[in-house]
C-alpha cells in the first residue's frame, strides 16, 4: 500500500505543514535531512521509499510547488521516517539521537566550487525567492475571494436540511463500534502546484466507498465533512482529515476513513477532480436557491477572478521551478555524490535492521 500526500503548502498565514505530528508520534525514528538545493535529499528519499514498499506500506509526502520533489517518507511498519527540514518546512529534533537524527548532506559538498559561482548563485536563489513570494502573494489573493464565496455559501445554508442529511447519512455510513475515541490526522490531499490544483486521486481511489461532494460554495462541504469526521471519531474510528490550503487549512477539503474504505472527497470548481467508480452528493440543495441569486453577479467576478489567479500562480511556481533547477545545477556540480550513496546504504541498512528485528 502507498498513499500520497503534500507535506504542506503557502497560505496566506505562511507555510502550514502538520508533519510535525508525524516526528512526535510514539515510537516514530526520524531523519531529518539538511542541505541546500541540489544536494540528494529527495532522490535519497525516493531509493529508499523504493526499496521500503516492497516490504511494508509506506506514505510519500511531495512538494506542493513542485510536486515532482519528494520532501519525505513513513515506513509505516517500520515506524520511520525521513523528512526534508529545509526552510520553508523547517523540522528540528525533539530528542535528538534517541527519536531523531540529523543528516547533513551539505558536510559534502565543495565550499570552493560554490564561492566560485557566488555571484550566479546568488541571483538565482533571490530570482527564486521573488517568483515565490510573488506566488504567495497570489494565494494570498485567491484565498480572500474563495473565503468570500464561502461566506456567501455558509449565509445561504438551509442548516435543517443539512442536518436531516446528516442523520440519514451519519447512520448508514458509521457502524457502532466497541472501544475508545478515535484519532484525526490531518494530511493535505490537495495543493495548488506548478501543474495547476492537484489532488492525489490514488490515494482512496482503492476505497470500497467514495462520496463526491459536488458543492459550487464550499460552506456545505466543509459543514459536513466537519460533521461526518467528529462523529465517526466518537464511534472510535480514525480518520484522515484534509485541509483546503486557500482556506488557510481551515476548511476541510476531503475526509478518509480507512478503517471502513470510506472517503469523502471535494468536487468543487476548485479541485475539478473526475467524478468516478463513486456517488456523488449534490450539495446545491443545502442552499437557499434565492439567497444565491441574489449574489450570483458577485459569485460570477469570484469564479471568474478565481480562475485567472490559479492560471497565474501555477505559472509563477513554473517559473520559480525553472529557477530552482538553475541553483541546483551549481550545487550537483559541487556535490561528492559517492559520499551521499553511502548515507543512503546506511540509512537503508539501519532499516533493514529495525524491519529484521520486528
Amino acid at each position: 500500500m502507498h498513499d500520497t500526500y503534500f507535506l504542506g503548502s503557502a497560505t496566506a498565514k505562511g507555510f502550514v505543514t502538520s508533519f510535525g505530528d508525524v516526528i512526535k508520534r510514539e515510537g516514530m525514528f526520524t531523519y531529518i535531512l539538511k542541505g541546500g538545493a541540489g544536494t540528494g535529499k529527495s532522490s535519497l528519499m525516493k531509493k529508499v521509499a523504493c526499496e521500503a514498499e516492497e516490504h511494508e506500506p509506506i506514505v510519500t509526502f511531495h512538494c506542493s510547488s513542485d510536486p515532482d520533489s519528494l520532501d519525505a517518507v513513513v515506513l509505516t511498519k517500520s515506524n520511520v521516517a525521513i523528512v526534508d527540514g529545509t526552510s520553508p518546512h523547517v523540522f528540528d529534533p525533539i530528542i535528538p539521537g534517541v527519536n531523531q537524527k540529523i543528516v547533513n548532506l551539505g558536510d559534502h559538498w565543495d565550499d570552493k566550487m560554490l564561492k566560485a559561482n557566488k555571484e550566479q548563485i546568488v541571483k538565482a536563489v533571490l530570482a527564486n525567492k521573488s517568483s515565490l513570494d510573488r506566488a504567495r502573494r497570489f494565494t494570498s489573493a485567491l484565498s480572500n475571494i474563495l473565503s468570500d464565496t464561502c461566506h456567501i455559501g455558509a449565509d445561504s445554508m438551509l442548516y435543517k436540511k443539512a442536518e436531516s442529511f446528516l442523520d440519514r447519512f451519519k447512520k448508514k455510513l458509521l457502524p457502532k463500534k466497541n472501544g475508545g475515541a478515535g484519532k484525526a490526522e490531518y494530511f493535505q490531499l490537495s495543493a495548488l502546484t506548478r501543474y495547476g490544483y492537484m489532488t492525489y486521486t490514488q490515494t482512496y481511489d482503492g476505497f470500497d466507498e467514495i462520496y463526491y461532494l459536488k458543492d459550487d460554495y464550499f460552506a456545505a462541504t466543509d459543514y459536513i465533512l466537519k460533521a461526518v469526521s467528529n462523529e465517526a471519531l466518537a464511534r472510535g474510528f480514525d480518520v484522515v482529515c484534509c485541509p483546503c490550503q486557500l482556506f488557510n487549512c481551515e476548511n476541510y477539503e476531503h475526509l478518509l476513513i480507512p478503517e471502513l474504505s470510506v472517503a469523502i472527497v471535494s468536487a468543487s470548481p476548485l479541485t475539478n477532480i473526475p467524478l468516478k467508480d463513486g456517488k456523488i452528493i449534490n450539495a446545491s440543495r443545502f442552499y437557499d436557491k434565492k439567497l444565491i441569486t441574489l449574489k450570483k453577479a458577485r459569485l460570477k467576478l469570484n469564479k471568474n477572478t478565481c480562475a485567472g489567479l490559479l492560471k497565474e500562480t501555477a505559472d509563477t511556481l513554473d517559473t520559480a521551478k525553472i529557477i530552482h533547477d538553475e541553483i541546483e545545477k551549481y550545487y550537483i556540480g559541487a556535490m561528492d555524490f559517492a559520499r551521499i550513496d553511502e548515507i543512503s546504504d546506511k540509512i537503508l541498512q539501519e532499516i533493514r535492521d529495525v524491519q529484521s528485528q520486528a
